[in-house]
């Protein structure tokens, strides 16, 4: 069976819950969505501005932080990781509040808010993909995998601590996430694997490759063109390979001169050199110093500059010369 949807619990211990989410950007609306599809009641309390426009443009009934505040005994804290800290001295810090839920561990990992004896308890349920693929798969066999914790509970949990975990388990699954894949860890883990992950490889090694493989090519007077639909145009069909079937399955699938090629050069360009430098990416975020220099930096002249330099890149252009003049084709 593709679907989980006859088997998705009735989250009894949710429906127990007086439920509040603060943001609705790409992750505060996929769980507010799946939330509603999962039919868990849950209070919205957002800032003024874009978000609140489009939950309401969405059918959402909107409350402000405060008020949600006030109400809920459980939040799902779906703000922007440098804006969590002030919202928590702000509005939640001396409220009766029982749980704080995290999509990613960064805010308690660093100690940014606090685990207090007597505060809320804090949690975490942390879909391993984009939000958007929570909608998209949301009660199907491809539903995302979550990596939870909460802080403070053991291996051996007691009675009240399992019921905790129950509760976390719910909230996965009611989010969209796979109720097969619901890995137990811990906030260090999923703070620190995923900025990892996000910078060496998944979005910064990917991006600075792929720029690097096209720049190569036009600067060895290749056509642009043949550069573009050789380099980023087709790792959507690799990436699917290695989704699908890994390594060696997407192996199977390619010529035997792209095998040979992959498996002889592959080392020669990612070589130990750079895996020296993703270790030293790695301490940086295990010491702390990304976070610090990410809170410091994340609005600077200087880091907006740069993500517009990367935006205005010979291949982010002939990317969209080339989607556009696709797309028109099939439009037309």
């Amino acid at each position: 069976m593709d679907s989980q949807k006859a088997t998705l619990p009735k989250f009894e211990r949710l429906k127990k819950t007086r439920l509040g989410l603060l943001g609705y950007g790409a992750q505060g609306s996929a769980e507010a969505q799946n939330l509603k599809r999962s039919g868990v009641e849950f209070l919205l309390g957002l800032r003024d501005g874009a978000s609140k426009k489009r939950a309401i443009a969405d059918g959402f009934s909107v409350l402000s932080i405060e008020e949600v505040a006030a109400q809920a005994d459980s939040i799902a804290m779906n703000l922007p990781d440098q804006d969590q800290a002030q919202i928590y001295e702000e509005f939640l810090k001396n409220r009766p509040v029982k749980r704080l839920v995290f999509a990613h561990g960064f805010n308690t990992h660093f100690k940014l808010i606090p685990v207090l004896e007597n505060g809320p308890r804090h949690f975490l349920v942390a879909p391993k993909g984009a939000a958007s693929g929570l909608q998209e798969f949301y009660g199907t066999k491809n539903a995302l995998p979550a990596i939870l914790a909460i802080q403070g509970v053991s291996a051996d949990a007691n009675a009240d601590d399992k019921a905790e975990k129950k509760w976390a388990e719910e909230y996965a699954i009611a989010i969209g996430c796979n109720s097969r894949a619901l890995i137990w860890a811990d906030f260090k883990d999923e703070t620190d694997c995923d900025l990892f992950a996000e910078q060496v490889l998944l979005c910064g090694g990917v991006s600075s490759l792929l720029r690097k493989t096209y720049e190569v090519m036009v600067e060895a007077g290749y056509h642009p063109e043949a550069a573009y639909f050789e380099s980023l145009f087709e790792l959507k069909l690799i990436v699917d390979l290695l989704w699908n079937r890994g390594i060696t399955g997407m192996r199977e699938k390619i010529s035997p001169t792209a095998r040979f090629g992959d498996i002889t050069r592959g080392d020669r360009v990612i070589d130990d050199s750079v895996k020296k430098k993703m270790q030293e990416i790695l301490k940086e975020i295990q010491s702390g110093e990304f976070a610090k220099e990410f809170l410091k930096n994340n609005r600077s002249e200087n880091y907006l500059a740069l993500a517009k330099k990367q935006s205005e890149h010979p291949l982010e252009v002939m990317g969209k010369k080339m989607r556009d003049q696709l797309n028109n084709n099939i439009a037309g």
